[in-house]
């Protein structure tokens, strides 16, 4: 189930270590009713070695310990990201950076960031819908370092776009017609945040990014 916004599993469903305690335990029943019928039915001609039975015990206990210790880390993992959430509840309303090929545009308006290794003869940013369809291409900066750029919403064509989660690319290309590494970012205003398949991750509206993606934080509207 869901509780805002955040999954929570069913205590009464168990978990992985639980079940496999429970199997081993059976298993492990099962062993020694058969191990006891075994000794008792053995030839006393030719009895079974207590080294045989000593060491399947022996077995038993070692995978016991294993099963244990997966416990142990399964709750400190749940602890680890239960204190990663109570953090990040704290950028809730701030401006954040986070590494991303995606960007939220909110009431007509968007903001990019995008870092060059070095000098290019040429930068293009291209906007793409969720369909892959190019439907702005402007030209960036071409100057090392990093740079922002506002969208304004519109297409090439000038037409206003609709609010929502658009792709985005970086190309830029030095003189000697080489690529040049480059690393993009979206800005947003965190919105909200949610564990997905145990690993925590920022809403920012109606796009989401994995935790570990943030490496800036602002409290007000970064100027260009």
């Amino acid at each position: 189930m869901e509780i805002n916004g955040v999954s929570f599993k069913d205590p009464s469903s168990g978990g992985g270590s639980d079940v496999a305690s429970s199997t081993l335990a059976d298993t492990f029943d099962t062993f020694l009713a058969l191990l006891t019928t075994q000794l008792q039915n053995q030839d006393p001609l030719d009895p079974m070695k207590s080294e045989q039975f000593t060491s399947q015990l022996v077995q038993f206990a070692g995978v016991e310990q294993s099963i244990n210790t997966n416990k142990k880390l399964e709750q400190l993992i749940e602890l680890q990201t239960s204190s990663q959430l109570n953090t990040a509840v704290s950028y809730i309303g701030r401006i954040v950076e986070v590494v991303a090929d995606e960007l939220l545009l909110d009431n007509g308006a968007a903001k990019i960031s995008y870092g060059l290794d070095h000098n290019a003869e040429t930068t293009v940013i291209t906007i793409v819908d969720l369909n892959g369809n190019a439907v702005r291409t402007i030209n960036g900066e071409i100057a090392a370092g990093r740079h922002e750029f506002d969208w304004d919403g519109r297409d090439a064509d000038g037409n206003v776009l609709t609010d929502g989660v658009y792709g985005f690319n970086v190309v830029a290309v030095d003189g000697d017609d080489e690529t040049v590494d480059t690393v993009s970012a979206s800005l947003g205003r965190v919105t909200g945040v949610e564990i997905v398949d145990d690993a925590l991750w920022l809403n920012i509206g109606e796009m989401g990014v994995p935790f570990d993606s943030l490496f800036a934080v602002r409290e007000d509207e970064p100027s260009s």
